[in-house]
């Protein structure tokens, strides 16, 4: 702009008086006290009025760091990126944003749409008791789905319709009427999308918090907590044998135990390489990174490994890029069958410092083909956008020839195994700066919420195997069982993949497959339920690897009072098209620690309401009798006389106060977490100094437990601020 223009469009521009908060952030005024401050307010005002506050005031945020840093252009147009991506995303739910920002609103719109695709499977059944054609209804029932973009499993109907093609259509529809599948869906996508706005904002990467913004971790880092009291408070028995084991040491005992699904990792790792060197083949370590569009923050290494603002992200998510790498490896392998080329070993996933997966690929294959192999993975993974890299193709496509004479390959890929589990071992993890034990948890909650599968084996025989034949501790008659059993007890991989007839056989021709038992019509959407219960032959042999008679019970000091387990046995009715339509069943009720754990209460919770007390949480009102769970969104009353005079009426009124501070605490928590807006907290709140008192203890204690990660994020900092300003102040 020309100096002498600036003048004019100064005296032009209206006068806009400054806001002290905008989107609920405080406002930074010298920002805005040039010429075209008037102007970038109002441009900010337009592309924040719609979004979600939370949201909006992430990205005011973020916008004021950057105006102060950089320049106001520059600013401008970052917000213009991110705002209109954020709108994009938030337009893609066919409801306003604010009904989905909080689980118990989550629960009343996923009720809402299980109903309306109930309605109309009712309508064109009329009853239910009419049949329709198959492709009618499933397209019917499908309509709302496709407004949020969700979709179950769906079955081909285009051809020639089988009874298993109608099954499978009859299971879609009976999942679209379910509220609890409408739930997960709409939970998932709502996570996704606060997740996406933090990575834009700036909240996940390097020096803030690596991998996954604070707030997702401490989502997971809850979930992991509940399922630890929920599986310490339950058994797994076999009254049959006469067998009893808590269900945490066979879930330790299990490769759900991360050191354990570390351990077996490197024991296949290592029985590939030996297998390799054994036959002369070469190993080979590759790295495919996406194109640069998909990386929101880069780091500069001249500069301490600062991050900074991608000018090329055009606002992806992790799981759009995880996508984009599985297309790119899909034709890379039609390649690789094309060419005759056949490689083993393992892929692993792990995250860029801002979220965005990239791959590591350790491959074993023919020496003569190994030129080829490089050609061909070099081509797909630096097929699109090539003006970036020019003659860096490294950025993209990194190739490491493994020399036995300086190290296994195994030992070479345990450290990229190890940091996306445990890190054992590993040290520096210098992509998030930190130690690799502290941030394999941030590793483990990036792959749970973006749903990207960590490890893949490529090649080999089935683990699932392998893991049976380890269950049989005694030598078997069959020829072709007992050589596989004997590898499998050694913990010998590649004896294993040998006796498995190689690693390049297909699996429908392998000598030992999984046996599984059928339970027809048994889920809960009318499904067959096929359970794992051994290992069979080529040759006719089968055996048994599991006991049957276990159940799940919750620990009780007198053992045999303890309650069967949640899972449920059978499933509803299905849609009438079905010839088979008469899977109906009993469904027992879910254990009370589930349902404590469903509802996000705690053992304090429990002991308060068993003596009586009803705890409040996000609205619903929760109290227990004759040892059951009851939900309502209206306070229960038990007969309790009005009166509040005497001992009686002091003890209802300090149960009350209690219930009341208990919901402001998890109603803080929420704010802290962005479920909740801050000006919905504080309207809803009959007492505002207690409201403020109830943020302040949870900031405060969010302080003490992650101090490092506090100061970095600025939504908690904007907090502290407005709570502080509120000291003092009394009742507003």
């Amino acid at each position: 702009m020309s100096t002498e223009l600036a003048p004019t469009l100064a005296r032009r521009a209206p006068c806009i008086a400054i806001p002290d908060y905008i989107a609920g952030v405080k406002v930074n005024k010298a920002l805005f006290a040039g010429p075209t401050g008037p102007e970038d307010l109002t441009f900010i005002d337009r592309k924040l009025a719609r979004l979600e506050q939370v949201t909006a005031g992430k990205l005011f945020g973020e916008y004021q760091r950057r105006r102060q840093q950089y320049q106001a252009k520059s600013a401008n147009l970052w917000l213009r990126m991110a705002a209109d991506t954020a709108q994009a995303q938030q337009d893609r739910f066919p409801v306003p944003i604010r009904r989905i920002n909080e689980e118990a609103r989550r629960e009343a719109v996923a009720r809402e749409w299980a109903t309306q695709v109930n309605a109309i499977v009712s309508h064109l059944t009329q009853g239910f008791t009419v049949p329709q054609p198959a492709a009618e209804l499933l397209a019917a029932a499908m309509a709302p789905a496709r407004q949020w973009g969700f979709s179950p499993v769906l079955p081909d109907l285009s051809g020639e319709v089988t009874d298993k093609h109608l099954d499978h259509a009859a299971s879609a529809v009976a999942r679209l009427q379910d509220e609890d599948w409408w739930l997960r869906q709409i939970r998932r996508a709502y996570q996704r999308h606060r997740e996406l706005v933090a990575i834009m904002a700036g909240d996940v990467r390097r020096g803030v918090s690596p991998y996954v913004s604070h707030r997702a971790f401490m989502d997971y880092r809850s979930n992991k907590v509940a399922q630890a009291r929920w599986l310490a408070d339950m058994l797994v028995v076999n009254e049959d044998k006469g067998l009893e084991l808590s269900l945490a040491e066979a879930h330790a005992a299990s490769v759900s135990n991360p050191e354990i699904r570390r351990v077996e990792l490197m024991v296949r790792m290592r029985g590939f390489e030996d297998l390799a060197w054994e036959q002369g083949h070469a190993a080979e370590f590759y790295t495919w990174t996406t194109p640069s569009r998909f990386h929101a923050w880069n780091t500069v290494k001249e500069d301490r490994g600062r991050s900074v603002r991608n000018k090329r992200y055009r606002g992806t998510s992790p799981r759009d890029a995880q996508a984009y790498l599985c297309r790119q490896w899909a034709k890379a392998r039609a390649a690789m069958a094309r060419a005759g080329i056949t490689v083993y070993g393992f892929r692993v996933v792990e995250p860029h410092h801002d979220g965005t997966p990239h791959w590591h690929m350790l491959f074993f294959v023919e020496p003569a083909q190994r030129d080829q192999l490089r050609d061909i993975l070099g081509r797909y993974a630096c097929e699109h956008d090539q003006d970036e890299i020019k003659n860096h193709r490294s950025a993209r496509f990194d190739v490491l020839a493994i020399d036995p004479a300086y190290g296994s390959a195994t030992g070479y890929i345990a450290k990229y195994i190890a940091k996306n589990i445990d890190g054992h071992r590993v040290g520096d993890d210098y992509e998030a700066e930190a130690q690799a034990n502290e941030t394999a948890t941030n590793v483990a909650a990036w792959a749970s919420l973006w749903g990207i599968r960590q490890f893949q084996q490529i090649g080999g025989p089935s683990v699932t195997v392998w893991r049976e034949l380890r269950r049989l501790r005694e030598a078997v008659k069959d020829p072709l069982i007992e050589p596989a059993r004997v590898a499998a007890d050694a913990g010998n991989w590649a004896e294993f993949i040998g006796s498995m007839g190689g690693v390049s056989l297909p699996r429908q021709d392998r000598p030992i497959k999984l046996a599984h038992l059928v339970t027809p019509c048994a889920s809960k959407y009318g499904e067959d339920l096929r359970r794992l219960v051994g290992v069979t032959s080529a040759g006719g042999c089968s055996m048994r690897t599991r006991l049957d008679g276990w159940a799940v019970v919750k620990k009780s000091p007198a053992r045999g009072c303890g309650e069967r387990s949640e899972l449920p046995l059978s499933g509803g009715s299905r849609a009438p098209w079905s010839s088979d339509n008469n899977c109906t069943g009993r469904i027992e009720l879910p254990s009370l620690a589930v349902e404590l754990a469903g509802a996000g209460l705690d053992a304090v919770d429990r002991g308060r309401m068993e003596a009586g007390a009803v705890v409040v949480v996000d609205g619903l009102y929760h109290w227990i009798r004759d040892g059951r769970l009851y939900q309502s969104r209206h306070r229960p009353q038990f007969g309790r006389s009005p009166a509040k005079n005497g001992r009686k009426g002091w003890a209802e009124d300090r149960d009350l106060e209690q219930l009341q501070q208990h919901r402001l605490n998890h109603q803080a928590m929420a704010v802290l977490a962005g479920d909740l807006p801050l000006d919905e907290y504080i309207e809803a709140a009959p007492d505002t100094t207690k409201a403020m008192q109830a943020l302040d203890n949870q900031l405060d204690k969010e302080y003490r437990e992650a101090p490092v990660s506090f100061r970095q994020d600025q939504y908690l900092i904007m907090l502290s601020g407005f709570v502080a300003s509120f000291q003092g102040w009394g009742e507003l």
